[in-house]
């Protein structure tokens, strides 16, 4: 959520559930350079972008 600079919503729950079955299923180790890189990829695919905290 902090990434993105959201609240809970819907598209933070989308984003954890395509993690946590990604992991479940095998598609992705459990670390966390890989669960990073698949949040980013999903993010995308929903239209959002991370956030800059300068």
């Amino acid at each position: 959520m902090e990434e993105f600079g959201l609240k809970p919503g819907r598209e933070i729950g989308i984003i954890k559930n395509t993690i946590r079955d990604a992991i479940l299923d095998g598609d992705i180790p459990n670390n966390f350079d890989d669960a990073y890189k698949l949040m980013l990829e999903k993010a995308n695919e929903l239209g959002l972008a991370p956030v800059r905290k300068k």
